[in-house]
C-alpha cells in the first residue's frame, strides 16, 4: 500500500514495480505514453481520478481514496511546540553520530555517579537515624 498526497510519484512506482514501460501502460490503461509521463513527471498537476484509476488498474491496483476526520490539535502539544527552545536541538544535530553517542555515554558515567552518590547518602542517613 502507497500512501501519498499527491498520486505522480506513487503512479512511478507502481509501474516499476510491475516491471511495465510507460507505453506499455499507457496500452493498458487506454492513455498515451506522453499521458503516462507527465502523470509521473507530475506535469498534469491536477489529474482527473478516472485516469489514475485507469492506470492503477492496468497496473493490477484498486484506487482507494479515504476521507478522515482532522483531528483537532491538542492545545498542551501545541503550547509544548511553541516554547520549546530549539537551540539546543540545533546545536545537537550539528554534532557528529559519534559525537552525540559520546556525550549520551558522559551523561549516562554521570547520572551512574549520581546514582551512586545518592544511595551512599541514603544508606549514611538511615545508619545515622535515632534508633540504629
Amino acid at each position: 500500500m502507497y500512501e501519498y498526497e499527491r498520486p505522480q510519484p506513487m503512479l512511478r512506482l507502481v509501474r516499476e514495480q510491475v516491471a511495465l514501460t510507460q507505453r506499455e501502460l499507457g496500452e493498458r490503461a487506454g492513455v498515451a505514453q506522453s499521458v503516462i509521463a507527465r502523470l509521473e513527471r507530475a506535469t498534469d498537476a491536477n489529474p482527473s481520478v478516472k485516469t489514475v484509476a485507469a492506470v492503477a488498474a492496468a497496473a493490477g491496483f484498486r484506487l482507494k481514496v479515504l476521507l478522515e476526520p482532522i483531528e483537532p490539535p491538542d492545545p498542551v502539544i501545541e503550547a509544548y511546540k511553541r516554547d520549546v527552545d530549539r537551540t539546543l536541538l540545533r546545536e545537537n544535530l550539528r554534532r557528529s553520530v559519534e559525537e552525540r553517542v559520546r556525550s549520551l555515554g558522559e551523561w549516562q558515567a554521570s547520572l551512574a555517579v549520581l546514582e551512586g552518590a545518592t544511595r551512599r547518602a541514603r544508606a549514611a542517613r538511615a545508619s545515622a537515624a535515632p534508633g540504629r
